[in-house]
């Protein structure tokens, strides 16, 4: 399958005080993890939407790396996340399109296995469940979607409430998965100590 990708990284990170794509993650940054990651999963294009702390993370990351620049950043995540859509290419159209927030790393194996059942389910799309502590199932993350969907990402808004607007009404296939990282949101400088210490990251 032919896989792309889009990495959204171009909020304020205003709860955790620094740029969270920059944030130290195992040997390298969140940013570089994720990057890494997708590669390794077989992913292709990669789009790499940046806004707010845009300078600072250019010259922190390797020139090499894909990056987008959304100019409406403030204006919601719908934003970026059309504009990551924007660049992605349309000949030869994907297959599959992952959507991931910097602050919500992921694994290899996660990735393959999203990859594996949108291939088999036919479905518009896959998100990976998961169960907290009290039993209670919720949606996990990286989000893949069918390439069909890229029209619709194209027109993402805030209004309609970005990916959620865009799979309203799609058949999105639930994959139950037992991941520590499909859960996480490093939204605080506190839930990302946890999951550093957790994870050993």
């Amino acid at each position: 399958m032919n896989v792309v990708a889009i990495i959204l990284a171009a909020g304020a990170s205003s709860r955790m005080g620094r740029a969270k794509a920059l944030l130290p993650w195992r040997d390298t940054t969140l940013l570089g993890h994720e990057i890494e990651v997708l590669r390794e999963a077989g992913v292709g294009q990669i789009s790499v939407v940046i806004g707010m702390h845009a300078q600072q993370i250019r010259r922190a990351v390797p020139v090499a790396m894909p990056f987008v620049f959304n100019p409406r950043w403030a204006q919601g995540r719908a934003t970026s996340l059309a504009k990551g859509a924007s660049v992605l290419k349309r000949d030869p159209a994907p297959d599959a399109i992952l959507v991931q927030n910097v602050d919500q790393p992921t694994t290899v194996a996660v990735v393959q296995r999203l990859i594996e059942v949108l291939h088999e389910s036919g479905a518009d799309a896959v998100q990976p469940v998961y169960r907290d502590e009290h039993d209670q199932e919720h949606g996990g993350h990286p989000v893949l979607l069918s390439g069909a969907l890229l029209p619709a990402l194209l027109e993402a808004r805030e209004a309609t409430e970005g990916l959620r607007g865009v799979l309203h009404k799609k058949r999105v296939e639930r994959v139950p998965l037992d991941d520590p990282t499909v859960g996480l949101d490093l939204d605080t400088r506190e839930a990302y100590e946890a999951a550093r210490s957790k994870l050993g990251a």
